[in-house]
């Protein structure tokens, strides 16, 4: 696991409670409607990307840092 993961369980884990798992559904976490609003403000914040509406495709945590490591890479 690399640190973007580490990162994004620790925040969903300090927000949500519990200890995420990379497969977790983040709905099954607790990210509602108003917390995908929030979590996109929070990733171009952290991240210095563009967040999309494609980012409501994403399901799992994993997928999440995938999306993120995607929009990170130089073209």
């Amino acid at each position: 696991m690399d640190s973007i993961e580490e990162k994004l369980i620790a925040s969903f884990a300090e927000k949500f409670g519990g200890q995420p798992k990379l497969s977790d559904n983040l709905t099954f976490i607790g990210v509602d409607s108003v917390g995908m609003a929030e979590l996109t403000l929070e990733l171009e914040r952290d991240y210095g990307i563009h967040v999309d509406e494609t980012v409501l495709d994403v399901e799992t945590v994993e997928e999440l840092a995938n999306y993120i490591r995607i929009r990170q890479s130089p073209l």
